[in-house]
């Protein structure tokens, strides 16, 4: 017993001063710097996709180690965990805002976040998600500035569902396989914003002006 608490105990020092560049950051998080060791690291110029999160400071926790897991603490301008495994990686606590557009042709401002969970497994399939998302329109939508919802799993893919108070303006958002597509639909658009939405590659669907795009 005490040869297997001294193998463990060697096992999780190694990881835990390792490089932190040697895991981290994982896609879609990009940095351009990535500073310290696992235990503690320091990622500058950190950003998810094309949302700019600036410096974020990472706390390893111990305890998930000994269950197969890499999960450290973030703080900056996201605060919550994030974990990777095996068979699996996510997030769970997530809070915080990020700045910008996290899929191009889409036009929002940031992203908030509320206690965000999300776990999907090696092949990128939805297992569980939960919480609260809350996006801010870079331009006013038929009178609209925010758009919420909260994240689910619908099948295999990561569905988030977001809509204005008055239900005129909704995002859906889904992920599966690495790709995502989105769709945006406007009703009850004034005629100068239909014309302005039809320029912009809005086209009319069931009362409502769309835009689907997708990507990797």
């Amino acid at each position: 017993m005490r040869m297997l608490a001294l193998g463990l105990g060697v096992i999780v020092g190694l990881v835990a001063l390792a490089p932190a560049r040697l895991l981290l950051p994982a896609p879609p998080l990009a940095a351009t710097s990535v500073t310290g060791s696992l235990w503690q690291a320091q990622l500058s110029g950190a950003a998810l996709g094309r949302m700019q999160l600036g410096d974020v400071a990472l706390a390893l926790q111990p305890g998930a180690l000994l269950k197969g897991r890499l999960s450290w603490q973030a703080a900056g301008s996201l605060n919550g965990q994030i974990w990777r495994g095996f068979t699996a990686g996510g997030v769970v606590g997530l809070n915080g805002r990020l700045t910008g557009s996290p899929l191009p042709g889409l036009p929002l401002a940031g992203i908030s976040l509320a206690d965000v969970m999300a776990t999907l497994d090696g092949a990128g399939r939805c297992e569980a998600a939960s919480g609260q998302v809350t996006a801010d329109l870079a331009l006013p939508l038929a009178g609209q500035r925010q758009l919420t919802g909260a994240p689910r799993c619908d099948g295999a893919a990561l569905l988030l569902p977001l809509a204005s108070g008055d239900g005129r303006v909704r995002l859906d958002v889904t992920i599966a396989a690495g790709r995502w597509t989105a769709r945006l639909a406007v009703s009850g658009a004034g005629v100068g914003e239909a014309a302005a939405l039809t320029a912009a590659g809005f086209r009319e669907q069931g009362g409502a002006l769309v835009k689907e795009d997708s990507g990797a």
